[in-house]
């Protein structure tokens, strides 16, 4: 039987999520809530550029990576 976390995503033995665009949805979230803290706090807009270019890298090398994957929230292009 598969493990679930709290969330009922399924994890392997060290409780890190299984699913590849569910993994990358949290890695995700958390870069994009770190880009809204860097501008609240005041950093400059040529650093939270850099960061936001950064974001999309990512973006793009998981879209092509993983093509269509992922189930529910987490289906990317």
């Amino acid at each position: 039987m598969a493990e679930l976390d709290d969330w009922g995503r399924e994890v392997d033995e060290c409780g890190r999520i299984k699913d590849p665009a569910e993994r990358y949805q949290q890695f995700m979230l958390g870069l994009y809530d770190l880009l809204a803290e860097a501008a609240d706090d005041g950093y400059s807009p040529e650093a939270c550029q850099r960061l936001a270019e950064a974001r999309q890298m990512f973006i793009d090398e998981f879209e092509q990576r993983h093509p269509g994957f992922g189930k529910g929230r987490a289906v990317w292009r």
